[in-house]
């Protein structure tokens, strides 16, 4: 199974503030996004503990984010009945999350620099 996963850094977003419709990304916030391909992706696949349909959720969410108001869209975002979010720490070896910058060290460092382009003062 070696060399089916993938990792990428995505930018974090905050559901309830919306930007031209859509999750305002979050500065300096990164989530991890790891994928699985071949044979592991078929395992999981082949595994499911459950599948829930959340069309409709995320319908009401695009709603939401379609308000002109920031007020509307926390308003709207609130009645919704989101999954509670939470820190996720893969199994792994603590060098191995430093690596990935998951953990404080060079690489996190670097991901948290990300988008952020030097500015020169005048």
């Amino acid at each position: 199974m070696k060399g089916e996963g993938r990792v990428q850094w995505d930018p974090s977003r905050d559901l309830y503030s919306a930007r031209d419709g859509v999750p305002r990304k979050l500065s300096g916030l990164r989530a991890i996004q790891i994928g699985v391909s071949g044979s592991l992706s078929e395992f999981y696949a082949g595994s499911p503990l459950s599948i829930e349909d959340v069309t409709e959720l995320a319908h009401r969410v695009a709603e939401a984010h379609g308000q002109a108001s920031p007020k509307l869209v926390k308003d709207m975002m609130d009645e919704l009945d989101l999954p509670e979010e939470r820190t996720y720490y893969p199994r792994c070896e603590r060098d191995v999350l430093i690596r990935l910058g998951m953990m404080p060290g060079e690489t996190a460092k670097s991901i948290a620099q990300i988008g952020f382009p030097s500015v020169k003062k005048s």
